[in-house]
């Protein structure tokens, strides 16, 4: 919800609540309704002649609050009687009370909206898609969503939104490899980027605030850099010419961090979209801040980005963000390793790096698609800018 619109639904929403809470106590009813009520419908027949009234109220809420609600008073068969002919008692007022999600509101969201949700997700990222093979140059990260990853020591430190509408929690295989401008030359390249690798197994928490607009993500991983990441194996399996230089990679490290990312909407309709991100990697492997923004445009559920029950969605996404470099392990070598054969120095490390992102994405029932085209500025400071691409498939299971 957007800030401003808090002091307008914020009072009608505690006004909602009081008259629920009233409507639940038969005591509010002893008195009968005001003939000046604008909700009671009367006639200016006699007593004798009137027919059994039947009085409605209905609060009406703002399109953006989940919940309807109306009650209704029946009044008995007693009042069509002569007036000479009725007893004294007191009549018996019946009160009918319901709430109904409204459908078509903004703010209803149709998802498995629990932990026992399953989904697979694929990323395949590679700087072939724009015609290079250097730097940042494959990567593969495979994510599982399953009730199991709930059950973890890991998951009970992952952050997460307070009373969020979805809670998925799950694992993740990911692998990440490194290599300079010309990865055929068996010497050493002064002044480009080493040779180096990461493999990692994580423990990761997605929570969503729909009405908030607002979502939260947060995992910890653990895992190696260096030979033992097998990165050196995996590109020479799919390169024709092989790549010699990965003797002269970063030596074995411990890799552990842990990262989070906040997006808050700041405007949103079912159509298009801008959010504000913040993200913080710590750890041996990364350690820096981003901050940046994410537009999209299409047919899509506000915040979240993933299969739901709604059958077609698709957008069209921009993404941009600043990030504040603080170390990067797959640079200057893992802090507990040593003796590397080439590393890069802090001093040659651009602290201000600058990545930005645009691409497609197209989800219809249980499987979605995501092509994603990345560009980013020198990481150090003999560097070129960088680009690479990725595809990403999503599938409930």
């Amino acid at each position: 919800m957007h800030p401003l619109f808090k002091y307008i639904y914020l009072p009608l929403a505690m006004g909602l609540i009081i008259i629920l809470k009233s409507c639940s106590n038969p005591d509010n009813f002893k008195k009968k309704p005001s003939l000046e009520d604008n909700f009671v419908k009367t006639t200016q027949q006699s007593l004798i002649d009137r027919k059994t009234q039947h009085i409605l109220t209905e609060v009406n809420i703002p399109n953006k609050f989940q919940y309807s609600s109306s009650f209704s008073q029946i009044i008995p068969d007693e009042v069509n009687q002569d007036i000479s002919k009725l007893e004294s008692k007191t009549s018996t007022i019946i009160n009918k009370i319901s709430a109904n999600p409204l459908r078509n509101s903004k703010s209803y969201h149709n998802f498995d909206n629990s932990t026992n949700s399953r989904y697979l997700s694929i990323n395949f990222d590679n700087d072939i898609f724009n015609n290079t093979d250097y730097y940042y140059t494959n990567g593969v990260n495979i994510s599982l969503v399953t009730p199991f990853a709930h059950s973890t020591l890991i998951s009970k430190i992952l952050l997460g939104i307070k009373s969020a509408d979805i809670n998925y929690f799950g694992f993740s295989l990911k692998q990440n490899i490194y290599t300079p401008v010309n990865p055929d030359k068996p010497e050493v390249s002064i002044g480009d980027r080493p040779f180096s690798a990461f493999l990692t197994f994580g423990n990761f928490r997605h929570s969503y605030g729909y009405k908030k607009l607002l979502s939260l993500k947060s995992e910890l991983s653990l895992g190696i850099i260096g030979p033992a990441s097998l990165g050196g194996t995996v590109q020479s399996s799919i390169h024709n010419i092989e790549p010699i230089g990965w003797e002269n990679q970063i030596n074995n490290s411990l890799a552990i961090n842990y990262e989070i990312e906040i997006e808050k909407g700041i405007f949103s309709n079912p159509h298009f979209e801008i959010n504000a991100i913040a993200g913080a990697n710590m750890g041996t492997v990364f350690n820096k801040l981003s901050g940046g923004l994410y537009l999209r445009f299409g047919s899509f559920s506000p915040v979240y980005r993933g299969i739901s029950n709604k059958s077609f969605q698709y957008w069209i996404f921009i993404k941009g963000k600043s990030n504040l470099v603080l170390y990067d392990a797959t640079l200057q070598g893992g802090i507990f390793s040593n003796n590397n054969k080439y590393t890069l120095s802090s001093s040659e490390i651009n602290t201000h790096v600058f990545n930005a992102s645009i691409g497609l994405a197209v989800f219809y029932n249980n499987i979605g698609l995501e092509l994603h085209n990345f560009y980013m500025t020198p990481e150090f400071r003999t560097a070129y800018d960088f680009r690479w691409g990725r595809i990403k498939l999503i599938f409930k299971i």
